[in-house]
């Protein structure tokens, strides 16, 4: 009789930016993305706030990520997901906001604080520190960003969610889109006389 044993691998992926999936682990006293809400800037600026809560307050989550996707791509659905969108990561505790690069797979090795004169940017958005800000009220945390968008980014776009708590545990609803938004192609746009 032959002796089979069973090996159980477990791959993490970082962030989940190179297309595999990630079995999250999802507590019910863990944070969780609530809400967003995008209001138009001037050009193709637009701003964004999202609401997270934790059960343990809002200090306790240390980042968060706001993507800006295109309809037809969800998180971690297929490979090479995160190549050419706008994924943004604000790390709460550091003050700190990355951007994955357009080859996607990464966040960016460059972030840049908060409230600084620093910008981050790929080919398809901008996001600028001065801009960005985080508010913590009871269980809630609220971060605000300002995104310019590219032209040829321009389309429907869905936005996912996902934040982690101080102990390192993702939500687990990162596929959930929580809203959307238009980035307009304001290059054929006519000016007033």
């Amino acid at each position: 009789m032959r002796d089979v044993r069973l090996i159980a691998v477990a791959i993490v992926c970082g962030s989940l930016l190179t297309g595999c999936r990630r079995v999250a682990p999802m507590r019910m006293d863990s944070s969780t993305p609530v809400s967003v809400v995008v209001s138009r800037g001037e050009g193709y600026e637009q701003r964004i706030a999202a609401t997270f809560q934790d059960p343990k307050g809002g200090g306790h989550i240390r980042e968060v990520t706001v993507s800006v996707m295109s309809s037809n791509v969800r998180p971690g659905e297929q490979r090479g997901w995160s190549a050419k969108e706008c994924l943004v990561r604000y790390d709460v505790r550091a003050q700190e906001i990355g951007l994955v690069p357009n080859m996607g797979g990464v966040w960016g090795t460059h972030p840049a604080k908060v409230g600084s004169s620093a910008r981050v940017k790929n080919s398809q958005c901008t996001v600028m520190a001065a801009g960005a800000s985080s508010q913590v009220a009871g269980k809630s945390l609220t971060v605000s960003l300002v995104v310019e968008f590219a032209p040829e980014f321009s389309g429907e776009k869905r936005v996912y969610l996902q934040s982690e708590d101080a102990e390192g545990i993702w939500s687990a609803n990162y596929q959930q889109a929580f809203g959307s938004l238009t980035v307009a192609d304001l290059k054929y746009a006519v000016e007033p006389i």
